[in-house]
């Protein structure tokens, strides 16, 4: 036999392949808090009034804290609840440091907040850094010129033609106004016009001004110091201009070329983030969640990231809510979430929301059908979760008659127009049983009218029925808690013709992995796991389906049906006889059994079917197998010093074909020693 040295060598050289292949590999080191929380947006107005008054507030948030909690909900994100004039649902602040009365006060979010962190529940809270009210003392005193606020606006001079007519600056176009067209306002007593990217009574701030810098990290900790856990940035691709005021291209199907979403505004948020991360170690806190919601370009949105020298923050991921559409196949949405996973950098954390305030509901957007199966991938994805509330019982939009709307976008749109495309129709009322208001308020007159699915589609209700999207929900939540969900890997594949989804979660040497199917078609499907994955036997357990069509706890991976738009969770757990019968040892028995990653799952199928049966491979295995236990511990002492991290996947094909020569080389090297 070829001496202990000879196969070391071979395997040091297997393992040093295996170690570039994972060069990308993630480290299982312990997650901060907030790199997997499941996050659950409130709408304060609208989530529980607990005075009667028609509107939702903070004291209504604690009354509904158990059931917050039974949700399996970790982290609570509330909308904008500064003192405002409520022309735009409290994103207009005229004081970033004080509770809007309709809410309630500081004492009743100290109570909030002492109340969810005594359930172990963090509070992040939305922050405005792009513009204010045109309320807030700030731009009154802009407006006459007080110093230090004189350039805390971004003002300008235009032009004045013949006739005393007054002209803006540039072209900017407005998102929100009045009157299309112009994002500048005239202001009579300072004599200059004012930029306004939203409404004219949202003046832009200046954050090429350090002192309004200042302003913001004063407010961050102002927060802080009152024991929030976080903040979500809000408009963050509209914080800065084009500083020389030229025109924005005519031609431009973007009427916002003149946003600068460039290195300008990575670097605050790099602030910021340092900013947020020196307090928590000065005041011996835990790390802060901070989040950058921000429609950019996907180069753009990376940068937000930062890197180890200049750490950034996590922008909010639209991707299943503006570009995911209702007829997606399983193909579609695999592109969808690896296109992303494959830009993030190293060792950072994403977020996987289907509904925002500012769009159609998932419901609404992708139909009853399809909300379950889409909540339980975007659940079990890799990354954080962020739930909209109401969400979790498939509210639908309310579409309310435009003149009962709050505040619509435009008072020159058409009643129409509002019904079908307010943003508003996302923000109604909480459905909380089938009472006055649906239980939201003792007041029938309310924030926004109620959906008339009240009666039926309520949290009441569905906490009755086990197979209602709330209970689903709240098994997924739980489920999620598991090391696999919080610290594993992925794998993704669409099968059956793109009808039917795979996302598979596991860590490298641990006991037990999860299989997530998701139909995306209406018709039924068959898949065959035993195809797919080597080794796997009658012990795969059904963990979640969102149908009764199936009534037992396990059944044969050969043939796991999937009804139309049905989804499952399935869990495979390897004993020690599976272990015996497959190899004598458990690392190379995993390592065989996984695949490489979600690029090669297709080759190494293959792969490991063609090692068990090919007599050269057959030959180098039984010789690692049959080691005796002393042997093989030297062996792994060898490889790990190699490569001493959690390895990603196993061989990748160029790697496989190395080994094939080196084998075959060895076999070679053998024969030569036996016959000379």
């Amino acid at each position: 036999m070829p001496s202990l040295t000879t196969l070391l060598t071979f395997l040091n050289i297997v393992s040093a392949l295996t170690s570039i292949s994972n060069a990308n590999s993630k480290h299982l080191d312990e997650p901060k808090w907030w790199e997997t929380t499941l996050i659950y947006q409130i709408l304060p107005q609208a989530f529980q009034d607990s005075d009667g008054d028609g509107v939702g507030d903070l004291q209504g948030i604690l009354n509904q804290l158990d059931y917050i909690e039974d949700l399996g909900v970790e982290t609570i994100c509330l909308n904008p609840i500064y003192s405002s004039p409520m022309l735009d649902s409290g994103y207009d602040i005229s004081n970033y440091t004080d509770i809007d009365p309709i809410f309630g006060g500081l004492e009743d979010f100290n109570d909030l907040l002492e109340n969810a962190h005594e359930r172990e529940i963090k509070v992040i809270l939305e922050i405005v850094p792009n513009h204010s009210s045109n309320e807030h003392e700030w731009f009154e005193a802009s407006v006459n010129r007080i110093d230090p606020f004189t350039d805390y606006y971004i003002w300008a001079n235009g032009t004045v033609d013949e006739n005393g007519t007054r002209y803006p600056p540039n072209n900017w176009t407005s998102i929100w106004n009045d009157d299309e067209g112009s994002a500048w306002t005239w202001n009579e007593i300072r004599g200059q016009w004012y930029y306004h990217k939203f409404h004219e009574t949202e003046p832009d701030l200046n954050l090429q001004n350090e002192d309004v810098i200042t302003e913001i990290m004063d407010i961050l900790e102002f927060w802080l110091e009152r024991g929030v856990d976080g903040f979500k940035i809000n408009d963050v691709h509209h914080f800065y201009e084009d500083s020389e005021l030229e025109d924005e291209s005519e031609d431009s199907n973007d009427k916002s070329t003149y946003i600068l979403g460039n290195s300008q505004t990575a670097l605050l948020l790099y602030l910021i983030r340092e900013h947020v991360d020196d307090w928590a170690i000065t005041n011996n806190s835990s790390s802060k969640l901070l989040l950058a919601e921000s429609q950019d370009s996907d180069v753009n949105l990376i940068s937000y990231y930062g890197d180890d020298e200049f750490p950034g923050v996590i922008p909010f991921n639209f991707r299943f809510i503006t570009t995911a559409e209702e007829y997606d196949n399983a193909n579609e949405t695999e592109f969808l979430i690896k296109s992303w996973l494959n830009l993030l950098p190293e060792n950072v954390s994403t977020n996987w929301p289907l509904s925002d305030d500012d769009y159609p509901r998932v419901t609404t957007r992708f139909g009853e059908n399809r909300v379950a199966g889409l909540t339980i991938l975007t659940m079990l994805l890799p990354g954080q979760m962020y739930t909209y509330y109401g969400d979790e019982i498939a509210m639908n939009d309310a579409k309310p008659p435009w003149n009962e709307t709050v505040n619509p976008l435009s008072n020159s749109l058409t009643p129409n127009f509002l019904v079908e495309y307010s943003r508003f129709s996302a923000r109604s009322s909480m459905q909380w049983n089938n009472g006055t208001s649906a239980g939201f308020s003792i007041n029938e007159t309310v924030y926004l009218p109620v959906n008339d699915d009240y009666t039926t589609r309520n949290v009441e209700s569905q906490l009755e029925d086990p197979l209602s999207m709330l209970n689903i929900y709240k098994r997924v939540a739980r489920l999620r808690k598991d090391l696999v969900f919080q610290r594993g890997q992925w794998e993704l594949k669409a099968l059956n013709d793109d009808e039917v989804l795979l996302l598979r979660r596991f860590i490298e040497n641990h006991p037990s992995f999860y299989i997530i199917l998701i139909n995306f078609g209406d018709n039924e499907e068959s898949v065959d796991l035993s195809s797919l994955y080597f080794g796997l036997d009658d012990d795969l357990e059904i963990i979640l389906s969102t149908s009764d069509a199936y009534n037992y706890s396990s059944f044969s991976p050969d043939n796991v049906k999937l009804m139309p738009y049905a989804a499952l969770v399935l869990r495979y757990d390897w004993d020690n006889d599976t272990l015996d019968n497959t190899s004598s040892n458990e690392d190379d028995w995993y390592n065989d059994f996984n695949l490489t990653s979600s690029e090669e799952i297709d080759y190494n199928i293959s792969t490991t079917e063609h090692l068990s049966t090919d007599s050269d491979e057959d030959f180098i295995t039984s010789t690692v197998y049959n080691m005796s236990s002393e042997e093989w511990h030297t062996t792994e002492s060898t490889m790990e010093q190699i490569d001493d991290t959690p390895s990603k996947s196993s061989l990748t094909k160029d790697n496989i074909i190395i080994i094939l020569i080196i084998s075959t080389s060895y076999i070679l090297s053998f024969i030569y020693d036996k016959v000379f």
